[in-house]
């Protein structure tokens, strides 16, 4: 199955009181914009055409579209497309301007969007996810039998925030890849060494010759990670 965006039944799906919006910046290549928000009630800022997407939607829903594509359009502009409106294809994927390559996430009142130009990058993927959601007993299902156990291995205080940058780190590498390959993946299909040093990450996916790099970050209680795949790794 497909990796999903919803962790567990009991997290926390609201926005802290107070929101401190994280920095996303350095979690992809030089190059690659990146903007995070907290989520509001954005959707009159919106054309009709990406309104008709959620109008059916709950109002978490709406606002947390609405702010991804408020984002995006702000990003779009930077690399001069103009309006533009932001659809999705019949995987819910946004059908990004011709050249262009995105990625938008949400989790928990926040929301983060990346943008670049097509062409050294042919894939991007971002996300972020609450770090106090993925508990022990999802990890069997997040976590590959290997990764557990490193996880495990570690102080207690930082398990929980390491469970998370798992998950959002084979969900960013799902956004990248999936557009290229039109494949599904499950979690246990991607594989992932975290370099805790450095806030990276390598991620082993099926049909990549060779591991995908990616960063990580864990601020103002979220985890954020980000993956591009350069030309020269796309799968033949």
């Amino acid at each position: 199955m497909p990796l999903v965006s919803e962790i567990a039944p009991g997290a926390r799906s609201g926005a802290p009181a107070a929101l401190l919006v994280p920095d996303a910046s350095g979690l992809l290549p030089a190059g690659v914009l990146v903007r995070t928000r907290a989520v509001g009630d954005a959707l009159d800022a919106l054309p009709e055409p990406e309104r008709a997407l959620v109008a059916r939607a709950v109002a978490k829903r709406r606002h947390e579209f609405a702010t991804g594509r408020v984002l995006a359009r702000e990003l779009l502009g930077e690399l001069g497309v103009r309006d533009f409106a932001l659809l999705a294809d019949a995987d819910r994927v946004p059908l990004w301007p011709d050249g262009i390559l995105g990625s938008i996430s949400h989790a928990r009142g926040l929301c983060v969007a990346a943008a670049t130009q097509r062409g050294a990058l042919v894939g991007v993927g971002i996300d972020v996810e609450d770090a106090s959601a993925v508990r022990p007993e999802l990890w069997r299902r997040v976590l590959r039998p290997d990764e557990e156990r490193w996880l495990r291995a570690q102080p207690g205080a930082s398990q929980l925030g390491l469970a998370a940058v798992f998950f959002s780190a084979k969900e960013a590498a799902y956004k990248a890849q999936f557009p290229l390959t039109r494949t599904r993946l499950g979690f246990q299909d991607v594989a992932l060494e975290l370099d805790l040093a450095r806030g990276a990450f390598r991620a082993h996916v099926p049909g990549f010759s060779r591991a995908l790099d990616g960063a990580y970050a864990l601020r103002a209680d979220y985890a954020l990670t980000g993956l591009a795949i350069a030309a020269q790794d796309a799968p033949a």
